[in-house]
């Protein structure tokens, strides 16, 4: 071969004067086609593009020039614009000589090589055709694909996809900004192998070393490659290295791999991290997560934390999950990643599932446990295992307008009856401590019909539970009860449109009212059952429609009830969704019975339910402005408020600020419970370079003299800087958190500094602030930047 094969990938590089960056293919901004300038944030100067070389047909090689003079010995002396190719590889130089006898070229004068990957220039080059080495001393080099440049004090191909480098330097910064690069002694780049390496390697800030590695490999294409990864580092607001993580990478097989990181916590010590993934024909894809620390410092206790995680198909119709997950106690999360975001986690699932769909028909197993790691939570109010857990669905298609469908579940619910909860002994008795087998069948018919105007579904249900409970003899408790109920509803909605233009803009508005009524008769002895998986359902605007009090399957409400609520739209001629509200409430035709528990009466009597309402304004589609309301109109109080309003643009300006309030008013024992937080946070890019972000979390509760309270309104805060160029890329945080302390306020709080450098295309210096914004500030995770 005449030149080298194209290189797919490194790392950075560095700026020399001297050399002619536009003969390697940077081009000014202005001169890029416009789509290309499109793409281009204001901070980049330009781009470089790859050549485009029509290649030759066949291994020969191709010599042209504006002169050209033979020699003794059949050699040839060329000068003048003279070019070399072979297939997709073109070298240009102002004079070359060739020696026909050792077949060895010289080439002297702005000498520069090309291909479809690779662009190299220097004032001198040597070839040898037998060996198809290519020898450049004082040259550029550029890899357009990977905005990727370098100089070299020399450069050699001494094999095919294999170069050698002497003094070399890489960055990815534009020609004329050497902001940071990578200098080394010598620097092999292989793409046989798919890794490169580096002697006496140094990171350079503006050319001044700040780093030191006497030995580096890396990768240079996809393939995987052992060795360390970023390193992590969070500073607290002492100026103390809270969180310092070092990880080390194994490539172990095709189908297997680890990452090994040693972590250190402050005032904790040296935490082992360990992931193993694989990936098997039989078994699919599956991560192990293991940490460990033998003694924590602070809390002189042995510390660790397992999870298990895989998923995969059989066939095309068969598929699988599983999830394990234990940890030594609740802070684990908080203490061990203090960099991250607040965790709120009260219960961690283990799960297996097995599923199977077809077009008519599915299927599930399911087995299922929890380990409950906020100690404040009761045992009698921990959930239950279901061990295990089967359902299969029916759907056959009629041929027609009717949908059918049947539910078949059969489940076993377990838990402990004993345990041991912060230092105490909890133990279940009577009712709280049944277990038992329960058998569920659903089974629904319907015929939806549709209208351009509307549409109108009457549906008939029945559905069925059988158990079998056991662990706890209880008086006058059948241990064997079943009983079913038909359900009969019809849910109907009508919409009506007009058009009419205001402020020159043309709309649609529809009126849309909608009726909904369910009828279920009462079912005596279900509160003699225990709610194994069941909740009241989440009051919404969307629950008004739902036909039902619960969640779950272990309650039948009884229902008599029609549900009428109304929504409209306006809508603009260009789609945009400018206005939609709605409101509605549940009128009762008879007491309800069902309960969960005893306790749950004081509605039951009501005539009607809380009148929900909710709204969501876009003055453009940039903007949003949302409100819900849960208003009882028997004690004149909001039961639940939510409003805010977001903004986002494709320009990295983002901003969200909602306020959420939940009010409970117990007319029988003047309870009075009620919480008030206001979450605002912010991303605004004040240009292409700079942006300033923030979150505050604000608890606006008022609290009486005799309420636990935190010492601080502000549960949450960061604040921070980003700056970035076309090469790289920091952000600066202050944070503020309020870490749990068994599940009660502390007046400890936790604040600290993080500092995150992204030298793009090669790597991320510091902490993870990428995720922590990710976590906490709506849309952040739509951002646009700037990378290669």
């Amino acid at each position: 071969m005449l030149l080298i094969s194209g290189l797919a990938f490194f790392s950075p590089v560095t700026t020399a004067a001297g050399f002619n960056y536009e003969a390697l293919g940077w081009t000014p901004r202005d001169q890029l086609p416009p789509e290309h300038q499109e793409r281009l944030p204001a901070f980049c100067r330009g781009d470089y593009l790859s050549p485009v070389i029509t290649p030759l047909d066949s291994d020969r090689i191709e010599a042209t020039a504006d002169e050209g003079e033979l020699v003794l010995n059949g050699g040839m002396t060329l000068s003048g614009n003279v070019e070399f190719q072979q297939k997709q590889q073109l070298l240009t130089s102002d004079e070359a000589f060739w020696e026909a006898e050792s077949r060895r070229a010289n080439f002297r004068g702005n000498v520069v090589v090309r291909t479809p990957d690779l662009t190299l220039s220097g004032d001198q080059a040597d070839f040898d055709e037998a060996g198809g080495e290519l020898n450049i001393r004082d040259s550029a080099y550029v890899i357009a694909e990977r905005h990727l440049r370098g100089t070299a004090a020399a450069i050699q191909t001494p094999a095919e996809g294999r170069l050698e480098l002497q003094q070399a330097t890489l960055t990815f910064c534009e020609p004329g900004k050497n902001d940071w690069d990578i200098a080394a002694s010598e620097l092999t780049l292989d793409q046989d192998s798919g890794f490169g390496t580096a002697w006496h390697t140094r990171l350079r800030i503006r050319e001044v070393p700040v780093f030191y590695i006497p030995y580096y490999r890396f990768p240079i294409d996809d393939r995987r490659l052992t060795g360390f990864l970023d390193p992590t580092i969070a500073i607290n607001g002492m100026g103390q290295a809270e969180d310092i993580q070092l990880p080390f990478y194994l490539n172990l097989a095709p189908n297997l791999d680890a990452t090994i990181t040693p972590h250190h916590v402050l005032d904790h010590g040296l935490l082992w991290e360990n992931q193993l993934r694989h990936k098997t024909r039989l078994l699919g894809e599956g991560e192990l997560n293991y940490g460990y620390l033998g003694n924590d410092e602070e809390l002189e206790d042995e510390r660790w934390l397992i999870n298990y995680q895989q998923a995969g198909t059989f066939g095309s119709r068969w598929s699988h999950s599983w999830v394990y997950n234990r940890v030594s106690d609740e802070d684990y999360f908080s203490d061990m990643n203090p960099s991250a975001a607040v965790d709120r986690t009260t219960h961690l699932p283990s799960r297996a599932q097995i599923n199977y769909k077809a077009s008519q028909v599915s299927f599930t197993a399911l087995a299922e446990s929890y380990q409950t790691i906020d100690e404040t939570i009761a045992l009698v109010n921990r959930p239950y295992r279901r061990l295990p857990q089967a359902t299969i669905s029916l759907t056959p298609d009629t041929g027609d307008s009717w949908t059918f469908s049947q539910t078949l579940q059969t489940t076993r619910f377990a838990r402990k009856s004993e345990e041991t909860i912060n230092g105490s002994t909890q133990t279940l008795s009577g009712f709280e401590a049944l277990n038992g087998d329960r058998l569920l069948s659903d089974t629904a018919i319907a015929y939806p019909m549709t209208w351009p105007f509307g549409n109108l579904t009457p549906k008939a249900e029945y559905r069925y539970r059988s158990y079998r409970l056991y662990d706890e003899d209880v008086d006058s408790v059948d241990l064997a009860p079943d009983f079913g109920a038909a359900r009969l509803s019809l849910d109907g909605t009508l919409v009506f449109e007009r058009e009419f233009t205001a402020l020159q803009q043309g709309y649609t508005q529809t009126l849309e009212p909608r009726l909904f009524y369910v009828h279920s008769p009462y079912v005596s002895g279900q509160n003699d059952v225990p709610g194994f998986d069941t909740k009241a359902t989440s009051v919404t605007f969307s629950s008004l429609f739902t036909g039902d009090r619960f969640t779950g399957g272990d309650r039948l409400a009884d229902l008599n009830q029609i549900s009428a609520g109304v929504t409209t739209r306006f809508i603009r001629d260009d789609g945009l969704e400018q206005f939609r509200a709605s409101a509605g409430r549940i009128w009762y035709f008879e007491d309800r019975r069902v309960t969960l528990n005893e306790t749950e009466t004081e509605f039951l009597s009501r005539a009607t339910s809380s009148t929900l309402a909710e709204a969501e304004w876009n003055p453009m589609a940039d903007w949003s402005v949302f409100s819900f309301i849960e208003w009882d109109p028997y004690q004149d109080y909001a039961r639940q408020q939510r409003y805010g309003v977001r903004y986002g643009d494709d320009s990295n300006h983002m901003l969200s600020i909602s306020s959420t309030e939940v009010n409970y008013r117990d007319s029988d024992s003047d309870v009075d419970y009620n919480t008030k937080q206001l979450d605002a946070g912010a991303f605004w890019a004040l240009n292409d370079h700079w942006a300033l972000f923030g979150r505050q979390l604000r608890d606006l509760k008022s609290y009486s003299d005799d309420e636990p309270q935190p010492e601080d309104q502000v549960l949450e805060l960061l604040a921070g800087l980003e700056y970035q160029s076309c090469c790289w890329r920091a952000q600066f945080m202050y944070r503020e958190t309020s870490p749990r302390s068994s599940g009660e306020f502390t007046t400890e709080k936790r604040f600290g500094w993080m500092l995150s450098i992204q030298l793009k295309g090669l790597t991320t210096l510091g902490s993870g602030t990428d995720q922590l914004l990710g976590e906490s500030i709506y849309g952040y995770t739509r951002r646009r930047y700037h990378d290669f």
